[in-house]
């Protein structure tokens, strides 16, 4: 590849959203020719996998659970019209998770009425609650997983549904909101727990935004690709390239270039200048507008809306490996909810963090632990677990320092003993392991603060709009910044951006 060479457009880093957007374009516009460029030696982003040859594993970089792949799940729907199918070979889970409690285990099934069934047979006088938690489910959780088709016409909604939704569900928090409908802190903590899927706690989350990550995940379906997110990225990566685009890895862009009349020309990169009249920016919108584009008054109005654009949660996260099938050791589950308080604790203990000590023990000890099996999705890539728990960059010292050491040592045996209280048969059997911290993410993406998921979908949505009437034209942003945590949203940000191409 030639530096001054013309493209239909580049993007800027190789993440999930621009390789769906990629391959959406040049299926829909024949002879677009898309360049790709990332810093890293992968495609993927969060999307990819690392590999350690000595421990057999090759570990998935974040939980790679896909919804939407149900009958009528959007996902389902794109994967079909790229043809992907017939290339990915897909793992669909018996179980949603286990929620593991001081007091036993519960192992819901995968689907709305498995789990509705499971929750209402365990906690029987939660039942009024939890009907109207799953009916609010069904209407407005659909409503807002038809957003972007709401966006072309091609979903009508119920009018007064959406105005109900807006003044009663947009501006209250999954806290606020389970506690008015469910007494029971525990059945509170459980139908919260899948927050961690977009880096939020329920104090976090708007309830409107929570109640469609529900909806896409249960009730559309939810299922894993086999060979790790990797191979996804891959097989898109394929497609822009088998159609005459470029992915050029290894390569930092540095500048966005544009001319004195307020549009966008192209990119500089440590090899060289490369053109386009499009620039799609898969980055955090901080760390865009800090590095790629020269100080300058127009872009005021942008810093000023960022104000309000809220960080999601990072995360600290465990990848092992065992010797033996986690399965033959007790982890039965492909997925499994560690719970160590009900929500009014760990809300409170989140609420007073102040001190490493009180951080430590509010994010690793009090809060919700997701564990994945991996070898029971994926056998070929090693005897794999790995446990996540929600945390913030804040209270992490500068990598390397030895302060920064012994905190990833702490936090190793703290998750670690929290994994073994719930499945003691794994005591003794994990024989490598490997901590991530907020500081890895925030090392690998420049993600602001560490962020794990782009922004946090709360009651205030007023900052997710930065990227509307952008002063340099031509210049369009993609990720979890402006779509939302999961591939899910990737993609149907991808497919209405890809649908703009033309016009």
């Amino acid at each position: 590849m030639d530096a001054g060479s013309r493209w239909d457009a580049i993007c800027v880093g190789a993440g999930i959203t621009s390789l769906a957007f990629g391959a959406q374009v040049v299926k829909r516009h024949p002879g677009a020719r898309i360049l790709v460029i990332d810093k890293h030696g992968v495609p993927g982003g969060y999307a990819t996998v690392f590999r350690r040859p000595k421990a057999g594993a090759a570990f998935d970089c974040s939980l790679h659970k896909l919804s939407g792949m149900g009958e009528g799940g959007n996902l389902r729907r794109i994967f079909a019209d790229l043809g992907l199918d017939g290339e990915l070979r897909l793992k669909v889970p018996a179980d949603y998770f286990e929620a593991c409690l001081p007091g036993g285990s519960i192992r819901f099934g995968n689907g709305v009425d498995a789990f509705r069934q499971a929750l209402r047979d365990r906690f029987p006088h939660e039942r009024a609650g939890l009907d109207r938690f799953f009916d609010e489910v069904a209407v407005h959780g659909r409503n807002g997983y038809h957003q972007f088709q709401m966006m072309d016409g091609t979903f009508e909604p119920d009018f007064a549904q959406l105005r109900y939704a807006h003044k009663h569900l947009k501006h209250v928090t999954v806290a606020d909101a389970l506690a008015e409908r469910i007494t029971d802190p525990w059945l509170r903590e459980i139908l919260a727990a899948t927050g961690i899927y977009v880096g939020g706690f329920a104090e976090d989350l708007g309830y409107l935004y929570f109640l469609h990550v529900v909806y896409a995940t249960l009730t559309q379906g939810n299922a894993y690709v086999e060979g790790a997110s990797q191979r996804l990225s891959d097989v898109l990566a394929g497609r822009i390239v088998a159609a005459g685009g470029q992915v050029l890895l290894g390569t930092a862009v540095r500048k966005i270039i544009g001319d004195d009349a307020g549009k966008v020309r192209g990119v500089t990169t440590a090899k060289g200048d490369f053109y386009a009249d499009r620039v799609y920016l898969n980055a955090a919108p901080h760390y865009a507008l800090r590095t790629l584009f020269d100080d300058q008054p127009a872009l005021a109005p942008v810093w000023r809306k960022l104000d309000n654009l809220k960080p999601s949660r990072s995360t600290t996260t465990v990848y092992l490996t065992t010797d033996a099938a986690p399965a033959d050791l007790g982890l039965a589950s492909t997925e499994t909810m560690i719970f160590a308080c009900g929500a009014d604790a760990g809300r409170a203990a989140r609420a007073a963090c102040a001190s490493d000590d009180t951080c430590e023990r509010a994010y690793w000890r009090d809060s919700v632990m997701e564990v994945t099996n991996y070898h029971a999705l994926d056998p070929n890539c090693g005897r794999i677990v790995c446990l996540n728990v929600l945390d913030a960059m804040a209270h992490w010292p500068e990598r390397r320092s030895p302060a920064y050491k012994l905190k990833k040592a702490r936090a190793l045996n703290v998750l670690l003993e929290r994994l073994y209280a719930a499945k003691p048969g794994l005591r003794g059997h994990v024989v490598y392991t490997e901590v991530s911290t907020p500081r890895t993410y925030e090392r690998f993406t420049n993600n602001t603060d560490g962020a794990g998921y782009g922004a946090m979908v709360g009651t205030d949505l007023s900052g997710h709009v930065f990227h509307h009437a952008f002063p340099v034209a031509g210049v369009h942003f993609l990720s979890a910044w402006v779509a939302g945590p999961s591939f899910e949203a990737a993609f149907g940000y991808a497919e209405m951006k890809a649908k703009q191409w033309a016009a």
